[in-house]
């Protein structure tokens, strides 16, 4: 059970950590990221050399830098990124139509290839839920927008245009008979930045983990 939790709570940290999945897609290599990438209309910037610092309780500091480049995954456009945590991959994939965010990879544990839709940039009250199966037991991931242009300060810093997310996570009760409900948090996107903030606390057969991370600081080009 120890490593159910491990890898969902890695599922949901800020720009979230990923095995190297080029090999899954044949290094198709992309069209350099052409595009309207660089616009601060969305909740995050593509944009060459773009770069963010981040500061985790959990995996201590890290930097997410854009590569400016992209691949169809799914007959879906994902963009690269290089991140320099060492708890996390050397390589994410993130994706964005129609103000729906996607992540894509490999999970540590298990090999299994996860797309998940991590934003939605949708009215307050609009919730999904991500599901993952994993050794006969499935977890769920449920995202609510609950703000939406706020404002919100992380580490000294004011950003405007913000949405909040609410998190809550919960389990197929390995006893049966229902679901569980194990934790939560909020995850906070500033329009024309990206992710700036999270947080959540879970705990399931007295194994408890949290974790906050907070953007330090970053470069839009």
């Amino acid at each position: 059970m120890k490593r159910i939790l491990f890898f969902v709570f890695a599922a949901i940290v800020l720009a979230s950590c990923q095995k190297e999945v080029d090999d899954l897609i044949g290094n198709s290599g992309g069209n350099g990221g052409s595009g309207n990438n660089n616009t601060s209309t969305d909740y995050q910037p593509v944009s060459a050399n773009s770069e963010w610092n981040y500061s985790s309780t959990s995996a201590g500091n890290y930097t997410l830098k854009s590569l400016g480049t992209d691949t169809t995954i799914n007959a879906r456009r994902y963009y690269k990124f290089d991140n320099s945590s060492s708890q996390g991959a050397e390589r994410v994939y993130l994706a964005k139509s129609n103000g729906v965010y996607w992540q894509y990879g490999e999970s540590v544990i298990g090999g299994v290839v996860l797309e998940l839709i991590y934003l939605k940039d949708s009215a307050i009250g609009t919730n999904w839920t991500n599901t993952i199966s994993i050794g006969g037991f499935n977890n769920y991931h449920k995202y609510t927008v609950s703000a939406k242009d706020i404002q919100r300060t992380v580490n000294g810093k004011t950003f405007n245009n913000v949405i909040e997310l609410t998190y809550q996570m919960s389990l197929d009760d390995p006893l049966g008979g229902g679901i569980l409900n194990v934790g939560g948090g909020k995850q906070y996107y500033a329009k024309g930045v990206g992710p700036i903030e999270s947080y959540f606390k879970v705990g399931f057969l007295g194994v408890n983990v949290s974790d906050t991370t907070k953007l330090v600081s970053y470069t839009i080009h």
